[in-house]
């Protein structure tokens, strides 16, 4: 029994041996707060500057919701570029990404110039990595399918625009919706088929959350934590089997966007006639300027023909 704990404690050494190396492998600055460590280069520390602020904000609605705190503080890189950015996250990471979470390295990376625009976009930003941290660390050695990584962190995050609807109701359309099973494989997608990959993502845990609540949600990550079994996870958390919720998700998905769904809906009725408006009132000021612009001609005497047709005898000949 001695040498087992002897072993254990030898390779708990060596771990924090290595994190501590890996730290001071960083040659730029560091700021540290309550839940995090923020690496930057000086060059970067005005994209720094409120980044833990916000991300202080952002955890403590995105452990509550997912029922989770790490134990350790998060380690949070500001890459340079684009060369850092793919170092520090081993190059896993595809081009049309800005931001990445390595729950394994309890690390997350942005890139400078992803991480300096408006607050909204840096909140979501951070919010949807630090989603992916929380619950990586939340499962230990369990792995959640990727659409719910991808869609607790969209659903954390808030991203959801009026074009993803048109882009789910046009995958039914042409019956390309991609089996959230398949959705794994969403860092080898080109970037289209990567935007349907997450919202669908999203729409699925939004459905839970809709038919079952926050409460089974965190059931689901709590017994997919113990057992690793997703099967057993949906039964204890959700009450039914994985294929029985991917049935219905998808009947849900069928139902709520599909085209007549899609132009019945008011927000979508209004936004049609608000554009039509818009449209009537350009062609009409158009029209009207047409109008005047004759109106001058006539009172000017331009408008008059060089040669009217109906004068008499002007083609006749002599």
């Amino acid at each position: 029994m001695s040498r087992c704990w002897a072993v254990l404690i030898f390779l708990l050494i060596l771990l924090s041996a290595g994190s501590r190396a890996e730290d001071r492998s960083w040659t730029g600055l560091a700021e540290s707060s309550d839940h995090f460590i923020l690496f930057f280069r000086s060059e970067n520390a005005r994209a720094a500057g409120n980044l833990l602020t916000v991300v202080e904000r952002e955890y403590e609605r995105v452990t509550d919701m997912i029922g989770y705190r790490p134990r350790e503080k998060i380690h949070l890189y500001l890459a340079g570029d684009r060369a850092e950015f793919e170092r520090l996250t081993s190059g896993a990471i595809p081009e049309w990404g800005i931001g990445a979470a390595v729950p394994a390295r309890n690390r997350i990376v942005l890139i400078a110039s992803g991480g300096d625009g408006n607050r909204q976009n840096l909140r979501q930003i951070l919010a949807h990595e630090l989603s992916h941290i929380v619950l990586g660390r939340a499962l230990g050695t369990a792995r959640a399918p990727r659409w719910l990584d991808e869609g607790l962190a969209m659903y954390i995050s808030h991203e959801w625009k009026m074009g993803q609807s048109v882009l789910v109701a046009r995958a039914l359309l042409f019956h390309s919706l991609i089996p959230l099973d398949e959705i794994s494989r969403v860092n080898t997608f080109g970037q289209p088929r990567a935007n349907l990959a997450y919202a669908e993502s999203f729409l699925a845990v939004a459905f839970i959350v809709e038919r079952f609540g926050e409460d089974a949600l965190q059931r689901l990550v709590g017994e997919l934590a113990s057992s690793g079994d997703m099967d057993l996870a949906m039964g204890i958390g959700l009450g039914v089997t994985y294929r029985e919720f991917l049935q219905q998700w998808h009947n849900e998905v069928v139902r709520r966007f599909n085209w007549m769904s899609i132009i019945s809906d008011p927000i979508v009725l209004w936004s049609f006639m608000l554009s039509l408006l818009v449209v009537v009132f350009f062609l009409k000021r158009h029209r009207a300027r047409r109008t005047l612009k004759q109106w001058e001609l006539v009172e000017h005497g331009l408008d008059e023909e060089p040669f009217p047709q109906d004068a008499p005898g002007r083609w006749t000949g002599p």
